[in-house]
């Protein structure tokens, strides 16, 4: 039940009993499988959470993950770091204790009476079709098969979800201009036509996502916008695909392109979440680099490395670190992928054979 606190909305709301007292606590739910990273809900939480303990002190927040594994949780709870307001997060199902909050939560002498429900408007959509339009909110626009590896879908299921919502007027598939990064270059047109969200549909994606219509949800966009249409982020946003073609036996739970990382310099091309023989993993990708010379790429490898194992360390996931480009590439970049730590892999493979990498093992670099 959504309920409201001033010009913010919440998942919804609930009064803890502890041993002293009434907790007065507001609940947000994320889901693994949104199309959304996890610490790109810190920014839109805190400032929720701003807004909601202006409005009322004795407030707390409770955040539910829905999510397989541990580290999409883990991620949540340390984009939250430094929030103002007790908060507590908790895979769905599972009730907080008063010790669980990030600091002791104002308590009631009773129960109060819950904040006003919001009645939902939003017009209706199967599950299938939400994860469409919250896949392109994610990512502005894009075609069958990238919106079908983001969503997590099979591409022919993805096309006639597409057509049910362009007959809904919640998705438009068009021709439009390119997003340009320097506004003072002429307008040109993509290529060929791809899949767009209307407002009405990016609204649902919001709202699905928890996001107030008071506060805008720019951290949900891939960055390097003006690569879409380009063969290199075709690459990146089937990064999930790709994984699950070339290894079966591994699950593959999400994946997204060009992600934003908290404390980490570098950009991977893209990167997916899941589990392989039997360890939680990050698998890193990236794409290209033919126009570098050896030297910078065996210096950008070894940081893209570095930083990616620091960031897979403070949690304790582990990484498969993936080079998709031509041999020569390979040839430079594996003088920096030496004294692999053995929670690291690196493999290399060519990006213009989809769905194909080398066995990977643990602590070495294999190539296709």
């Amino acid at each position: 039940m959504t309920v409201r606190i001033g010009k913010m909305t919440f998942s919804d709301w609930v009064s803890l009993p502890f041993q002293d007292g009434w907790s007065d606590t507001f609940i947000f739910r994320i889901n693994a499988h949104a199309c959304i990273p996890p610490f790109e809900f810190g920014p839109l939480l805190k400032r929720m959470a701003a807004h909601t303990f202006s409005k009322r002190s004795s407030a707390s927040l409770w955040v539910q993950v829905d999510a397989p594994g541990e580290w999409y949780a883990v991620e949540v709870i340390r984009s939250l770091k430094g929030l103002a307001v007790p908060f507590v997060v908790t895979r769905a199902g599972i009730t907080p204790n008063y010790v669980d909050f990030s600091f002791p939560p104002p308590l009631l002498y009773s129960q109060s009476q819950p904040p006003p429900a919001v009645e939902d408007k939003q017009q209706s959509v199967s599950q299938e079709e939400l994860r469409c339009l919250q896949a392109l909110g994610r990512m502005v626009k894009g075609s069958e098969q990238e919106i079908a590896s983001l969503a997590g879908l099979p591409v022919e299921l993805t096309s006639n979800l597409l057509d049910m919502l362009k007959t809904k007027k919640l998705t438009v598939y068009k021709i439009s201009p390119k997003i340009i990064s320097d506004k003072s270059k002429p307008e040109q047109m993509d290529l060929f036509p791809l899949w767009h969200p209307r407002s009405k549909g990016l609204s649902i994606a919001l709202r699905s996502w928890g996001v107030p219509t008071a506060l805008d949800f720019k951290n949900r966009a891939e960055e390097n916008l003006q690569q879409i249409g380009t063969p290199h982020r075709q690459v990146s946003r089937n990064w999930s695909e790709w994984l699950k073609s070339a290894w079966p036996h591994a699950e593959i739970w999400a994946g997204w392109s060009e992600v934003c990382l908290p404390e980490v310099s570098v950009l991977p091309d893209g990167l997916a979440w899941g589990r392989i023989q039997g360890f939680e993993t990050l698998f890193w990708l990236e794409v290209g680099d033919e126009h570098k010379s050896r030297k910078q790429i065996e210096g950008i490898t070894q940081k893209r490395l570095d930083e990616a194992w620091k960031f897979c360390q403070e949690t304790g996931i582990r990484l498969v670190y993936a080079q998709l480009s031509m041999d020569w590439v390979h040839e430079a970049a594996k003088w920096a992928c030496v004294e692999l730590p053995n929670e690291v892999a690196v493999v290399m493979g060519s990006q213009k054979r989809f769905g194909e990498l080398p066995i990977m093992e643990w602590g070495s670099v294999t190539r296709n």
